[in-house]
């Protein structure tokens, strides 16, 4: 007899065996894929909390650092996570480095950590971060660090303190002020003063180690005039800023003349740049002062200078040779010497004749061997051609007395050229009840 065209009663208890055994599973697949995924959403909906709660403390945080607020408190719905204040230490390394070859110096971060399983969200040197499974890192409210192509702003803050919470219910985040140290400008320590002196390697570094030193890089890249880098091994974000070059009359003329920066969208960036040139012992009674000094973009080449003539007379030359070797030389008349001379390149009364045509940089106007530009116009519009950076270098050869002979360079700047620096240390004592 087969079951299934059997008429006996037995059928219905297999019924409701069946029925038993489904629910029986059905329990089972609830319990085994169910519950995880509920408890894997509430932790997702705490760390969310979590981090709107980062960003409210974030904001009063700054009330607190940066404004008149002494105190400020916050409250963190914990969700059977731990909320721990971590300064900085060997265990904890989250400073800001900042250095040039004129100065340096170095300020502790610190943070506020909550640790929810392998998520982690942080408050640190002024910004909010995320830290999630697999090791990536997110900003989830941007740091004090505002530069805007001239002027650094850059408040640290410092976070100390000894406190930790952990399970359920509501932690209290106290934040209160304790000082604001200036580190630059700071006219007691040397190198430390506006506008920032450019006259060495021309560079500022700052470098940001911390557990979520990629989330610092992403967030300077977004700044516009930064050279950002990483340093995996150190977990350090390393930010390259550019420093304008000294402006003012120096004595002493050096191997290089460097102008960083010029403003491209100006038709006059040069405001001054002139010279006192002394003669050599060796000149005899008019001193023979011939000077040059050449300044190079990729093959293209522009050449500036003084060059004696007969008796006691000179004549300023400037010379620009293009990529595709195309010459364009240009000759003042004689002008009388004196001890020092003074050397205008941007002289508008004084003319320069072009020594044989053609002039394409010139185009669409058409050059003669009889045309000429004041000396002002000729320097303004080969400078655009090879700027925006332009180093001039001084011939080994000239023949002035370097060390007595001076200099004066102007120059409008573009943006993208730190010119002034504010950093302040901002500390602050954390409690957490």
């Amino acid at each position: 007899m087969k079951l299934i065209t059997s008429e006996k009663a037995e059928a219905e208890v297999i019924g409701h065996i069946i029925i038993l055994s489904i629910t029986i599973l059905g329990i089972g697949m609830i319990t085994l894929f169910g519950v995880p995924a509920i408890y894997t959403l509430e932790d997702m909906a705490n760390s969310k909390n979590v981090e709107q709660a980062f960003t409210v403390l974030d904001s009063r945080a700054s009330r607190v650092t940066l404004g008149d607020s002494p105190l400020q408190i916050t409250n963190i719905e914990l969700g059977g996570g731990t909320l721990t204040v971590e300064p900085n230490s060997s265990n904890n390394s989250g400073y800001i480095f900042v250095n040039s070859s004129d100065f340096n110096f170095t300020i502790p971060m610190g943070r506020i950590k909550y640790t929810l399983g392998d998520r982690i969200v942080s408050y640190e040197g002024g910004g909010v971060w995320a830290l999630y499974p697999g090791g990536g890192t997110v900003m989830l409210s941007p740091p004090e660090f505002h530069y805007n192509g001239w002027t650094l702003t850059l408040p640290v803050i410092n976070v100390s303190g000894n406190a930790s919470v952990g399970g359920k219910g509501t932690a209290v985040v106290s934040v209160k002020k304790m000082a604001t140290i200036i580190q630059y400008p700071n006219a007691s320590i040397a190198g430390r003063t506006n506008p920032v002196n450019g006259s060495n390697n021309g560079i500022v570094n700052v470098n940001i180690t911390s557990d979520y030193y990629k989330s610092w890089a992403d967030y300077a890249r977004t700044l516009s005039y930064t050279n950002v880098s990483v340093n995996d091994k150190n977990k350090t974000a390393i930010i390259v800023l550019e420093v304008i070059s000294p402006m003012g009359t120096f004595v002493s003329i050096p191997s290089e003349i460097t102008m960083r920066n010029i403003n491209m969208s100006s038709s006059a960036p040069l405001t001054n740049l002139s010279f006192d040139l002394y003669k050599d012992v060796k000149g005899g009674a008019c001193g023979a002062r011939n000077w040059y000094a050449t300044a190079t973009k990729g093959l293209a080449e522009l050449k500036i200078g003084v060059e004696h003539e007969q008796g006691c007379n000179y004549k300023m030359i400037i010379e620009y040779t293009s990529e595709t070797s195309v010459e364009e030389e240009w000759n003042s008349i004689g002008i009388v010497s004196t001890d020092p001379e003074k050397v205008d390149f941007l002289n508008k009364s004084l003319n320069l004749t072009l020594d044989d045509s053609p002039c394409p940089t010139w185009s669409p106007v058409i050059c003669t061997s009889s045309t000429n530009y004041s000396s002002f116009d000729l320097i303004q519009h080969y400078i655009l051609l090879i700027g925006p950076d332009v180093i001039f270098q001084t011939d080994p050869g000239n023949r002035v007395d370097s060390t007595k002979s001076s200099f004066t360079l102007y120059y409008d700047p573009g943006p993208g050229a730190l010119t002034y620096l504010h950093v302040t240390e901002n500390r602050a004592d954390v409690g957490i009840s």
